[in-house]
């Protein structure tokens, strides 16, 4: 029997369950802060095997609500906008992670242009053939429980896996790459952040919380390269068969039918002048 699960990237003995979906999004309130989605496939891995397989699953949709990591997500996401989210528990929960995707021809069928949240809980890479990595330094003097307030956060982004940006940054700071000569780039705010409380307790790491960092990602895309039309389909664990959608092939444009008589009431016309005025 195979098992399914869904994936969370965070520590075992967490108490939070990060899930991800793949949706659009249908709703956006500022006053609340927050986005709902449409979600249409949920990332979940197979365990049945020794190396896990993980990829979406196609779900019956279902609507997920959750309050924003950052209100100026408000002015980049609009309704209709294909995103990968991980909400922290459950619906009504809060977004970890937020990410608007697009259509890609490599390897991944999606990549990330845009994100607000931790880079960690979206298991899509960026656009462009860029990665990033982060690790953070906890501030031991300001701890609860498992999870500590970071001084800072350790960022690493790669381009086709070799480190072309490296920065020990702090809240509020921000770095930008744009050196491939390719029209590519990319833009890092750092935020906020946590850290694992157990490098400052004896006892190693704790049960709890699961600490959470909060970035924004803006990767504008190589000249050329553009998202890809043609069959959508949904990533599946293996083993699950995949969901095919074609999209839809716009009908041959046609005269309104109301057309027709004047056009051929023209035509008698034109002949009976013709024969009139020879």
């Amino acid at each position: 029997m195979l098992l399914f699960l869904a994936s969370s990237g965070m520590p075992v003995a967490a108490a939070i369950q990060e899930i991800t979906y793949l949706g659009k999004i249908t709703a956006l309130d500022p006053l609340s802060g927050t986005i709902t989605i449409r979600a249409e496939s949920q990332y979940l891995c197979d365990y049945s095997r020794r190396d896990a397989a993980c990829g979406f699953s196609p779900i019956t949709p279902l609507q997920v609500v959750g309050t924003v990591p950052e209100e100026g997500i408000f002015n980049t996401f609009r309704n209709g906008d294909q995103v990968v989210a991980t909400v922290m528990g459950a619906s009504g929960g809060a977004w970890a992670g937020f990410a608007h995707v697009i259509p890609s021809s490599g390897k991944a069928q999606w990549v990330v242009t845009d994100l607000f949240g931790d880079p960690d809980t979206i298991p899509v890479p960026l656009a462009g053939d860029y990665e990033i990595e982060y690790s953070t330094t906890p501030d031991c003097n300001h701890c609860t429980g498992s999870v500590c307030k970071a001084q800072s956060a350790h960022v690493v982004l790669k381009s086709g896996g070799i480190p072309v940006l490296e920065r020990t940054m702090t809240a509020g700071q921000s770095a930008r790459y744009s050196g491939r000569n390719d029209g590519s780039s990319v833009s890092i705010l750092y935020l906020t952040g946590e850290a694992d409380a157990g490098t400052c307790t004896p006892a190693g790491s704790l049960a709890g919380m699961q600490p959470i960092s909060n970035f924004i990602l803006k990767v504008i895309q190589p000249i050329g390269q553009s998202a890809t039309p043609g069959v959508v389909t949904h990533p599946t664990a293996e083993g699950i068969e995949p969901k095919v959608t074609p999209l839809s092939t716009p009908a041959p444009t046609q005269a309104p039918s109301g057309c027709i008589l004047p056009l051929a009431a023209l035509a008698l016309v034109a002949l009976w002048m013709r024969g009139r005025f020879p």
